[in-house]
């Protein structure tokens, strides 16, 4: 298992001229981006910044939804870019691999169990503790990495809009935005996850710092949404909070039923094939 895990981080550490090439093309499609989005970008940023409320109501009004899907992306593929710049440390990569491995890691262990109970009870034989190997040598991959998180973005962006719809409902939205103002405003919440990215990064590292800021830009984030709900729902602080707590549960919820369905799919396309 050592072998595998030392051929492993070799590849990776090997692969790492290709990882600058992709980051340098993720800078340049990023730079490309912003400026299409023009002004309004850098204006709607530093509003929600120093006046959260007052954007947000700006925001919600327009429900911008294509600025909004560039904005998602542009995160996705910033924390690519992030992630990919730390995959030149030895230390990182032996991290990561340590704590996608279930038997180095107990929350993974567990939760590839579930998985592979998952897999049998819809008819699949694939076997996520049986297959660790070879699902990190993909998802460590620097081209996996550079595709895989702004798609992962926008899948999530789409489900946690869907979830703060719903939840912003449960609280006592009658009169507020709907699901269209939600996903044009909730890209610049999701700014937030590019340096929570990098500060995540840096405490696998070793840096203590890293850990505060962390903690930090998490509050930050739970600041900012529950800002966010309360000018969605039109309704006081205290609605705001249940309707944030009420996302934070419907999206994992949402997630799992997502990756439910595509399992089933692919093993129905199995079976037909």
């Amino acid at each position: 298992m050592e072998l595998d895990a030392t051929s492993q981080v070799d590849s990776i550490l090997q692969n790492y001229q290709a990882a600058q090439l992709i980051i340098w093309i993720t800078l340049g499609v990023i730079v490309v981006a912003i400026i299409a989005l023009g002004s309004e970008f850098w204006v709607n940023l530093w509003g929600v910044i120093a006046y959260p409320s007052l954007t947000f109501q700006r925001m919600l009004g327009e429900a911008q939804t294509i600025p909004g899907i560039v904005i998602v992306a542009i995160a996705g593929m910033a924390s690519a870019a992030i992630i990919l710049s730390f995959f030149s440390n030895e230390v990182i990569v032996e991290k990561l691999l340590e704590m996608s491995n279930p038997e180095q890691n107990p929350q993974v262990q567990v939760a590839a169990g579930q998985l592979d109970t998952l897999f049998e009870q819809i008819g699949s034989d694939f076997s996520v503790t049986g297959n660790i190997e070879y699902i990190q040598e993909f998802t460590f991959q620097t081209r996996s990495i550079a595709v895989a998180l702004p798609v992962a973005f926008m899948v999530l962006w789409f489900l946690w809009g869907l979830a703060a719809q719903l939840a912003s409902m449960i609280a006592g939205n009658k009169a507020g935005h709907g699901l269209t103002n939600m996903w044009s405003a909730l890209p610049y919440v999701f700014i937030l996850f590019v340096p929570l990215n990098w500060f995540a990064m840096l405490q696998i590292y070793g840096h203590g710092w890293a850990r505060f800021m962390e903690i930090l830009f998490n509050l930050w984030f739970l600041f900012m949404h529950v800002v966010l709900m309360r000018e969605h729902g039109r309704y006081d602080i205290g609605k705001a909070i249940i309707a944030t707590i009420f996302t934070l549960i419907l999206v994992p919820i949402f997630i799992v039923v997502l990756a439910i369905a595509i399992a089933f799919i692919m093993v129905q396309i199995g079976n037909y094939m």
